[in-house]
């Protein structure tokens, strides 16, 4: 049996409803969205292979239009709300995203408070750089959120 969700909510429905009972979202409105925007609302679907699978796709369509969607998810899954996961696709659709904004983004990601999520976000800025020509900016010493080797 297939389980339907309001998109804008994500409440439970059935099968053929217009309208979402929960917050009155007239889903006819969601249907004459564009993909990509279909795509971006995925990223809060309650399932989250969903949200995964939206970012991957995201990122292999190009869709410029979902940075500020990244970037947000970005500041959000921090701490206790932290998905490896998704991060990982986040990450990795940003890289994909033929756009200047993905070095800016890529860079921040390198101050995430999770280890693994910092160490790729430095792997895949490293990859569009040398991609693009680009410089990598001076890191300092002790390279973590620019705090100075100690011994120096």
């Amino acid at each position: 049996m297939l389980t339907y969700y309001c998109p804008h909510c994500w409440h439970t429905l059935d099968a053929g409803v217009t309208v979402c009972p929960a917050c009155g979202y007239d889903l006819t409105e969601f249907e004459r969205l564009p993909y990509s925007q279909k795509l971006i609302h995925a990223l809060h679907h309650p399932i989250p292979e969903r949200r995964v699978i939206a970012a991957q796709i995201l990122g292999e369509l190009g869709a410029r239009e979902a940075l500020p969607a990244f970037e947000a998810l970005l500041d959000e899954l921090r701490g206790e709300a932290y998905d490896y996961y998704l991060l990982r696709a986040v990450l990795e659709a940003i890289a994909r995203i033929p756009d200047p904004r993905r070095v800016i983004l890529l860079r921040r990601a390198t101050y995430h408070p999770a280890d693994l999520i910092a160490r790729l976000a430095r792997d895949l800025l490293a990859q569009v750089e040398a991609s693009e020509g680009l410089d990598a900016p001076h890191q300092p010493l002790g390279g973590v959120a620019g705090k100075e080797d100690q011994n120096a």
